[in-house]
């Protein structure tokens, strides 16, 4: 098993994201930022910038004393947050959206100048019981397109999906689609939605008719709750979903009415957060209740996903022992770098260059 790299930052950190390069910088930062979110007694947002390790910054003998400092990443600036931090969604460099335990989704505008700050700019309330009472949002999704007018879709305990256009949250609609609590979202597509069920579902939505199930996958052979849900970044049939049972499941839908689901257990406990790499889309991270991240190759060299070759690569910490409940795996750079966050009050973080990222 693997060592994670391990900052104490006194919080339960529940949601991390990595920011995309600002404008006129893409792949040459020397600092990279990325968000955290807390919850419990810290209910706030944290901006954090840590080197881009593309780029040489220190000779030999300072990069030791750096690696035992345990300094992973350093605090920019930070805000607090209107009830627990469910997830985070980067829609640019300078905006992010968050989900809330009180139901709201909220953006937030970074600012780079000479004192950096976190601004709220807009909240409203996505998700509510028929009682009235607010609903956690579980989970949202930033459309993939690019535009200006993207939308946040989100997810919540309420049943309901909620989308919005980012530049105008008060243009929210919602529709109840489930009876249980939806625990994940994404977006396949930029037409297709996908989400995950606490009664073990996968259901499709097409944007268009957003009120309207469009497909239903099930697990006959086994009943689980489904935690997270993840699309492939160029294969929109693949979708990867984690359990409660610690396994994670690669679901093939091109034929929806007959489709193929392959089991990797990889975990002993809950599954919170899932993730195709970025950069090599053969392997599947995921986080968990266990206190680790695991690293399955689903497929291999010669795309030949029944070989006998595939592995898992468990990645954790001596100094980390409670749930790993979040983690991302940023996308800008040669060098494969993991950051997480746990409720053992860490921030979490593996570095490999591109060529060593392997298996074992």
């Amino acid at each position: 098993m693997n060592s994670l790299q391990v900052q104490p930052v006194a919080r339960t950190v529940t949601s991390v994201r990595w920011l995309p390069p600002r404008a006129g910088n893409a792949y040459t930062d020397t600092d990279l930022h990325f968000i955290s979110g807390s919850s419990s007694k810290h209910k706030e947002l944290v901006l954090w910038t840590t080197g881009n390790p593309d780029f040489k910054q220190l000779n030999d003998s300072d990069t030791d004393n750096i690696e035992e400092s345990n300094v992973l990443a350093s605090l920019v600036t930070k805000t607090s947050h209107d009830g627990d931090v469910h997830a985070i969604a980067a829609a640019s460099s300078e905006t992010v959206v968050t989900a809330s335990s009180f139901g709201t989704i909220s953006i937030y505008n970074i600012g780079y100048e000479s004192e950096c700050n976190l601004s709220l700019r807009e909240s409203v309330t996505a998700h509510r019981f028929a009682n009235g009472e607010p609903a956690a949002c579980t989970a949202l999704s930033v459309q993939p397109t690019g535009a200006s007018d993207a939308e946040v879709a989100s997810c919540g305990e309420d049943g309901k999906l909620s989308y919005a256009p980012i530049s105008r949250l008060d243009g929210l609609q919602s529709h109840e689609v489930d009876s249980t609590v939806i625990t994940g979202i994404c977006w396949p597509t930029p037409t297709q939605l996908a989400i995950s069920t606490r009664a073990g579902q996968v259901k499709l939505f097409d944007r268009r008719s957003p009120s309207e199930v469009s497909a239903v996958f099930v697990d006959p052979s086994q009943s689980y709750d489904f935690e997270c849900i993840t699309a492939h970044p160029s294969q929109s049939f693949r979708l990867v979903t984690g359990t409660n049972t610690g396994a994670v499941l690669l679901w093939d839908i091109r034929n929806p009415k007959q489709p193929t689901m392959e089991a990797f257990n990889v975990h002993q406990s809950n599954v919170w957060s899932v993730q195709f790499h970025p950069t090599d889309s053969s392997k599947i991270v995921s986080c968990s209740e266990d206190a680790s991240l695991a690293v399955t190759q689903w497929v291999t060299e010669n795309n030949n996903s029944d070989s006998q070759n595939r592995g898992v690569r468990h990645l954790s910490s001596f100094f980390n022992a409670l749930s790993i409940n979040c983690f991302d795996i940023c996308p800008f750079t040669r060098t494969s770098i993991i950051v997480a966050g746990s409720d053992s009050g860490n921030l979490l973080m593996e570095k490999s260059p591109a060529n060593e990222f392997s298996m074992f």
